[in-house]
């Protein structure tokens, strides 16, 4: 079984105006509601591989039932905890006429020492053999320790655990030796206090690392993604399409590999479908990551480079 944990989800709510005018009446023309989180996304991507996974995480409120609403009626399976705040918001406001967007966003919820406990708690009754990605930022209250620390309790129980995350955060993971990390370039360039540009780089600097780590993926954008083991080094380079949306192009990445390796595939076949996944998701809007079609035709057209 696959559980993601998304530790500070929100509700992303989406305004739609002609026009913003101050100090009058502004009439809403669309609004739109999504459930947001990394590892959400990676459930979504899972989801829509035919997979199957259980979000966890921390939700609270109103918002937070909202949250858990969205994600059934959409078919991804989550088992949050509650908190006594509330879940937070996103509210972006599009302006039709001119093309204009603005973000506001509401402050993430205090998580108090008892909710902790629960989620760790329930964590780490996740049984041997399952694959557990955890993904994104921790919210106020929350130790930048609590990743390593899951990582620490799931490994000597035969879980493996998966990382996608930032600064402190992915360092302490890291040196947790989880059994996959995947920071993007500028991530990764921050954990190891370089400023990573290349490929050749990225292979340096990627093998202290797995002495520790089974495997290391390192997303580059529309470059694609150099996954390396202690076996061997892939880049993977994905053909060039037309963006529409980069949002959540390293969530599928990482949605297909878990995927792929929890049913027995390769590493290589798991990165070579990731490439595909994160490629498709940018050509995709609205409630699904990739669609299957665009994945399909984007993977026969991945390079593949062995190291």
């Amino acid at each position: 079984m696959i559980f993601t944990v998304t530790l500070n989800p929100f509700i992303e709510r989406t305004i739609d105006v002609e026009e913003l005018i101050y100090d009058d009446v502004n009439r809403i023309t669309e609004e739109r509601a999504r459930a947001g989180g990394k590892g959400i996304e990676v459930s979504r991507g899972i989801r829509d591989l035919g997979g199957q996974s259980i979000v966890l995480g921390f939700a609270g409120g109103y918002n937070g039932t909202e949250l858990e609403g969205e994600l059934i009626n959409e078919g991804v399976l989550c088992d949050f905890t509650r908190i006594g705040d509330s879940t937070r918001e996103n509210v972006i406001v599009h302006q039709r006429k001119k093309k204009l967007q603005t973000l506001l966003s509401t402050m993430a919820p205090e998580v108090r020492p008892l909710e902790v406990h629960a989620l760790f708690k329930k964590v780490k009754e996740i049984p041997k053999g399952s694959y557990v990605v955890l993904s994104g930022s921790a919210p106020t209250g929350v130790n930048e320790n609590f990743y390593a620390q899951l990582i620490t309790t799931l490994k000597e129980k035969g879980v493996l655990v998966l990382i996608d995350a930032d600064e402190d955060v992915l360092k302490r993971g890291a040196s947790a030796g989880p059994y996959l990390m995947k920071p993007n370039i500028h991530e990764f360039g921050r954990l190891v206090g370089k400023n990573i540009t290349e490929v050749d780089e990225v292979i340096e600097n990627v093998r202290p690392y797995l002495e520790t780590t089974e495997y290391v993926v390192v997303s580059m954008g529309p470059r694609g993604a150099v996954g390396a083991s202690r076996h061997a080094v892939y880049h993977m380079i994905p053909p060039k399409v037309k963006v529409r949306n980069s949002v959540g192009a390293g969530d599928a990445l990482l949605a297909a590999i878990v995927f792929v390796m929890s049913n027995g595939g390769s590493f290589e076949e798991a990165l070579h479908l990731g490439v595909a996944c994160g490629t498709a998701s940018t050509l995709s809007l609205g409630n699904s990551l990739c669609a299957e079609e665009d994945v399909q035709t984007i993977r026969k057209e991945v390079t593949v480079k062995k190291f």
